[in-house]
């Protein structure tokens, strides 16, 4: 049974995929095994992935009908043989130090999660770190207080902390026993988020290095994905799960007024990829329209200039105006 399980889903990634796993093949940690996951791809990713496996026995390659990274990352999981499990999106990288660092601080502390920094690169070029501080939760408060944290701030900044599941390494153990899995994004946005406050919830310790392993690399493709009107729904189920699942574990510490400001921050990033074409005023419409949206919004508090903005124009149902702002916006580069 090797120590590490990294799972990567796969989905129409033939210009990426072979730099992402010859980056974990080529950890110092080769105690590890890599199970790629190919989600129905329709270009070259699954010949590219079964000829690396041939290059290395510790790759083993799935291939199943499409149905999101989400449920990729459940079938990838449900094959984990390791003692923890990690995740890699198809289109990143991963320090060659990353999963040894990792282990060795699981194994420090007993720690049931681990978690790095990360960087962005774009172009080859590391634009922004994102660095931890050191230290190690243990106990009930201290955990709660990060998820109460990660969902957003006490003052409503949703930036500090990272939802991603990539930053990490998880006790497989745990997750299977207390049957934690990734919900579709094709249903819920941010599951990443969702899947990192079960695991919190389930954890005795967690640990954190300062040390920014994770390799995000920014494209076009990271923004170009045009959001329909079926993100209203996501994002309301997001903010209906949330409060569902941890409302009652965060209780004490703002959890309604964090739980507002997170959805917000989806929702004005989701707005950020709205259509350009004839589709974007009746886009725009919609969004204003939707009453469970505006519910889940009605105890947000902006606190930015820019916030108060949006929230007033979106509540005053002027949905010309908030295409109009997020063009705006969105061409000057102001949300990010």
């Amino acid at each position: 049974m090797p120590i590490l399980s990294v799972v990567i889903p796969c989905y129409n990634a033939s210009s990426t995929i072979e730099e992402c796993v010859l980056s974990v093949m080529d950890q110092s940690l080769t105690d590890l095994e890599i199970i790629v996951v190919d989600d129905g791809s329709t270009d070259d990713s699954l010949a590219i992935c079964r000829s690396l496996s041939e290059e290395d026995d510790r790759i083993s390659v799935y291939t199943k009908e499409n149905a999101g990274q989400g449920i990729a990352r459940n079938f990838g999981m449900s094959h984990a043989t390791g003692e923890y499990i990690a995740f890699v999106d198809a289109d990143d990288t991963c320090n060659v130090e990353m999963y040894r660092a990792l282990i060795g601080s699981a194994k420090e502390f007993d720690a049931d999660l681990v978690f790095s920094g990360y960087r962005d690169i774009k172009d080859g070029e590391v634009v922004e770190e994102h660095p931890n501080m050191r230290e190690v939760l243990q106990g009930d408060v201290a955990i709660r207080q990060h998820m109460a944290d990660l969902i957003a701030s006490s003052t409503g900044d949703v930036g500090s902390r990272c939802v991603a599941v990539w930053d990490g390494i998880f006790r497989l153990s745990l997750l299977r026993k207390n049957g934690i899995e990734f919900p579709s994004e094709r249903t819920v946005y941010s599951e990443d988020l969702v899947f990192k406050l079960r695991a919190l919830e389930s954890s005795n310790i967690v640990s954190f290095l300062p040390n920014s392993y994770y390799e995000y690399h920014i494209s076009e493709s990271s923004y170009s994905k045009c959001v329909d009107v079926h993100v209203i729904d996501k994002l309301v189920s997001m903010y209906r799960m949330i409060e569902c699942e941890f409302s009652e574990t965060l209780d004490g510490f703002c959890f309604s007024s964090r739980n507002a400001s997170r959805l917000f921050a989806s929702f004005r990033f989701a707005l950020r990829s709205a259509p350009l074409d004839k589709g974007r005023l009746p886009f725009f419409r919609a969004v204003v329209s939707n009453q469970n949206l505006r519910n889940c919004l009605a105890l947000f508090n902006p606190n930015s200039s820019l916030d108060k903005l949006i929230y007033k124009t979106f509540m005053k149902k002027k949905y010309i105006v908030l295409s109009f702002l997020f063009l705006c916006f969105q061409l000057k580069g102001y949300l990010k």
